[in-house]
């Protein structure tokens, strides 16, 4: 009997929940925000109840304790030794994204991201009164990558800080070291800030490869980062509210503290809790966890390999989120389209990668034999005589 049931997972419908509420009332199976149906691990539950006995439940100081939890967890899981004063606690990462932009530089300057990407950090920019500028990843010896020479032609005196997904959402790239030893290298160049999101940074799915912060490359390269981090996505506690950023550099620093500062509310005290107790408990939940979900990826690439129409040009190296090109079917709305077949999934043109979708699967087992079985049923349909694209 496995120590965690991965198979057996509640059901969510009426629990308030962004990505079940979407699609109540009908038979659309949502796998769309990234956002895990799997049971919280035991530990975090059993604190979270723990503080539950006090019944006052007032704003929250930061806990040394939760700070001390950051800092093993860094070093432990990613050679990071880190100082305290480095740590700013955030209630979400997207506020850090908007932070980190309004501390480069001013209004009307530039913010610069490669695409497809996590849709926050194309709305962003025009949100803190900057402007946008993109350069498309491209896809080169059977894996996604930067084109830095696009990168450095895109970048005039105006761009101040570009934003960087590593692992990356949707790609579900690691970068590697000379990959981001390159970044760094062009950030240096043109005297940029990089605000990194490495949310999903314990979702490392390949054993072959490992996650890298960017800060950690040089002390150069941690003088103009901004690292953003959180337990949301690998312990399912989106909920909780509750990341951080780390920041080496102390003027750098000040400027985020400011640019965040009456904007964005304080963590709240559950937040806390949970982050520290994650760190500090969560490892063997999150090893059983990464187990299940490589399971889940290989039946999505033994399915899709033979679904007309649909490619997946690389197996994701970490998340729980696959990219799938479905331009070869024709759709004028992928996710219409797949939502008429009974599945709600993410449309590419919100990650500015119009022709695909993308497939959240962490969920049981089962029910993404029954998604699946759902998106062939409509690429059959919709293309009967169309053979499967060989996998990259």
């Amino acid at each position: 009997m496995p120590l965690f049931n991965f198979d057996s997972c509640p059901d969510r419908a009426g629990t308030d929940s962004t990505k079940w509420q979407r699609y109540a009332g009908t038979d659309i199976i949502p796998a769309w925000v990234a956002d895990a149906d799997f049971s919280v691990a035991p530990a975090i539950i059993e604190a979270l109840k723990k503080r539950l006995d006090h019944p006052v439940f007032g704003y929250a100081a930061q806990r040394k304790e939760t700070a001390d939890a950051v800092i093993a967890y860094l070093k432990r899981n990613h050679g990071w030794e880190i100082s305290r004063e480095w740590i700013v606690f955030l209630p979400a990462l997207v506020p850090g994204i908007h932070a980190s932009i309004r501390a480069a530089g001013n209004a009307g300057d530039a913010a610069l991201t490669t695409t497809p990407v996590y849709p926050p950090f194309l709305y962003a920019p025009a949100n803190t009164g900057r402007i946008l500028k993109t350069v498309p990843m491209i896809f080169e010896n059977n894996r996604w990558t930067f084109d830095f020479a696009a990168l450095d032609a895109a970048t005039t005196p105006e761009v101040k800080i570009f934003v960087l997904s590593n692992p990356h959402n949707p790609l579900g790239r690691v970068f590697d070291k000379t990959e981001l030893q390159q970044l760094a290298d062009y950030a240096e160049r043109h005297n940029l800030v990089v605000c990194s999101d490495e949310i999903h940074c314990d979702l490392v799915l390949d054993k072959t490869v490992r996650h890298t912060p960017l800060a950690t490359l040089s002390p150069a390269i941690a003088r103009r980062t901004i690292s953003l981090f959180s337990a949301s996505k690998t312990y399912n506690t989106a909920g909780l509210v509750c990341g951080f950023a780390v920041i080496p550099d102390a003027g750098l620093r000040a400027d985020f503290r400011r640019a965040i500062a009456g904007v964005s509310t304080e963590v709240n005290v559950f937040g806390y809790i949970g982050l520290e107790t994650a760190y500090t408990h969560g490892e063997p939940w999150r090893e059983a966890c990464l187990d299940y979900l490589r399971g889940n990826l290989d039946l999505i690439m033994n399915e899709v390999a033979t679904m007309p129409g649909i490619t997946l040009r690389q197996r994701p190296e970490a998340t729980y989120l696959a990219w799938l090109d479905v331009s070869a079917l024709g759709f004028e709305n992928p996710q219409a389209a797949f939502e008429k077949g009974g599945v709600g999934l993410s449309p590419g043109n919100d990650f500015a990668g119009p022709g695909h979708v993308r497939l959240n699967f962490a969920c049981p087992r089962d029910r993404l034999r029954e998604i699946l079985r759902r998106i062939r049923a409509v690429a059959e349909k919709t293309a009967p005589g169309l053979p499967a694209p060989a996998l990259s």
